[in-house]
């Protein structure tokens, strides 16, 4: 078994060709009401100019076909961080799929982050997606969310600092999904900012089913790798998730940083991967994301 043990840190234009490359594709604290509705797309969603038959077919034929599998998104958000080179590591190793919803300010906030970023920009198998520059306004959520043009102009801001490929991302500390005609927010104070967020700013936003909660003192996970996987299969088995048989998990790099819990990560994933029933995958291939993204809802 290896050592994931990691030493302490130290320390818009915008994608109108998005065709071309869909791979390579960010706490939480999910509160209050939740607001769902499916509804078709409005009239006033920006068009895009149509891409090139060929640009198309390529772009979809990363898209994994059917399958009769529940499939699994495993997510990691506030990165590059701390556990950040420990939990490349172990995707590596264990060569499962995952996103990364990254936080702009981060990847040159210390020497060994800008080395992780730049590990991340080329590391196989991983989308990069974006979780705002400054995770509102380090932590500020209250007036972070009250200006939505600010909101807006921060996540442009991670966008272009991190040249992302897709428009993809995830709000900070709000449980938000704004996919094609998905729509559902935690906190409806903020609902009218996050709907701008994807009308206005063009964004398709993933929020999450499951997180894999981590104790903020000492950055431990709270749940071990058999309470997480029983909770993977209650939520299947009682139709919990958004979508049925999808399930959006959230962690955060920050969990990784001793050998003790990168190795219930390790745990975790090798129970997945051993069901037959389930199968891991890319937020690009989430339901609805592609189609939005296709109908210039990113744009």
């Amino acid at each position: 078994m290896k050592n994931y043990l990691m030493r302490p840190y130290s320390g818009a234009a915008r994608f109108v060709t998005f065709v071309f490359i869909l791979l390579g594709w960010c706490a939480c604290n999910p509160s209050g009401n939740t607001d769902t509705t499916n509804q078709a797309a409005t009239a006033d969603t920006a068009v895009v100019q149509a891409a090139p038959a060929d640009s198309l077919r390529e772009a979809l034929a990363d898209t994994l076909p059917p399958s009769n599998k529940k499939r699994i998104y495993l997510t990691f958000d506030d990165g590059p961080n701390l556990g950040t080179k420990n939990l490349l590591t172990i995707l590596q190793d264990e060569k499962v799929p995952a996103t990364m919803f990254l936080i702009g300010l981060h990847t040159g906030a210390s020497p060994e982050q800008k080395l992780m970023w730049n590990k991340l920009q080329t590391f196989p198998g991983i989308e990069l997606c974006n979780h705002s520059y400054s995770h509102a306004w380090r932590n500020k959520f209250t007036p972070f969310y009250q200006h939505a043009d600010s909101v807006i102009a921060d996540f442009n801001h991670a966008e272009t600092l991190m040249a992302l490929k897709a428009p993809i991302a995830r709000t900070p500390g709000r449980n938000a999904w704004r996919i094609d005609s998905i729509t559902r927010t935690d906190l409806l104070k903020n609902k009218k900012t996050i709907d701008t967020l994807q009308s206005k700013g063009g964004y398709v936003l993933i929020g999450w089913d499951l997180e894999w909660m981590f104790n903020h003192r000492n950055n431990q996970a709270v749940q071990t790798a058999d309470q997480l996987y029983a909770q993977v299969n209650h939520l299947f088995g009682s139709n919990k998730t958004l979508i049925p048989n999808n399930l959006v998990i959230l962690a955060h790099d920050q969990m990784w940083r001793t050998s003790v819990d990168s190795l219930r990560l390790v745990d975790f994933i090798r129970k997945l991967k051993a069901s037959p029933d389930y199968e891991l995958a890319l937020i690009s291939n989430y339901p609805g994301v592609r189609r939005a993204l296709l109908k210039g809802k990113g744009i």
